[in-house]
């Protein structure tokens, strides 16, 4: 049996569990179902790493788009529609399922976005330098100071960029400050030290 986390971004008790009563009669999979708010949605999406984010994309102040890119580990987004909503608001999502949809419509669609396990393991081909690069950009630094910093040439620090990006398959900075934290590399704690001092 499979073990999967789903993060629910829903303004509504009455979505949250009934959709959690669904979830739960996904065949062959226990479920760990959590409620994350838009207040501090990055920092529960990097603790709880789920599989799936189930949203309603009507909830303010979020840049889905973002919140994809910036994701350190394989993520679907899934967007709980409760009204018709135009295709070209919808681009970010991976899927989109409705209120209105029966429990088997739901739980096909659901079991069709998992991701496998070798998805998970993306991270671990990385040279203990690739880590050391990660973290200088997590500082801000540049490639020149970050080359400084590891006495090797600029060249070199573009190469495990470029190294990064490939396994990784995050491309921007806020990408691989999600990565860091949860892979351990940083701390969330120096970040916010680092952003003190600017």
């Amino acid at each position: 049996m499979r073990h999967i986390t789903f993060a629910l971004l829903l303004p509504s008790a009455v979505q949250s569990i009934g959709l959690s009563s669904i979830l739960r009669r996904l065949p062959d999979t226990s479920c760990t179902i959590n409620e994350i708010n838009s207040g501090n949605y990055i920092e529960d999406l990097s603790r709880l790493r789920p599989s799936i984010v189930i949203v309603d994309p009507l909830v303010g102040g979020i840049d889905w788009d973002y919140l994809k890119g910036a994701s350190s580990f394989p993520v679907k987004l899934i967007a709980l529609l409760s009204q018709q909503m135009p295709k070209d608001l919808l681009t970010d999502f991976d899927d989109i399922i409705s209120i209105y949809d029966t429990p088997e419509s739901i739980i096909e669609t659901i079991s069709r976005n998992l991701n496998t396990e070798r998805e998970y393991d993306r991270g671990k081909d990385l040279s203990p330098r690739e880590k050391e690069v990660i973290v200088g950009i997590v500082k801000g630094l540049s490639n020149k100071e970050i080359a400084s910093m590891l006495n090797v040439s600029v060249n070199t620090i573009m190469t495990h960029r470029r190294n990064i990006a490939s396994k990784l398959h995050i491309h921007t900075p806020a990408g691989l400050t999600i990565y860091a934290i949860v892979s351990n590399l940083v701390s969330l704690d120096d970040i916010k030290a680092d952003l003190d001092k600017i």
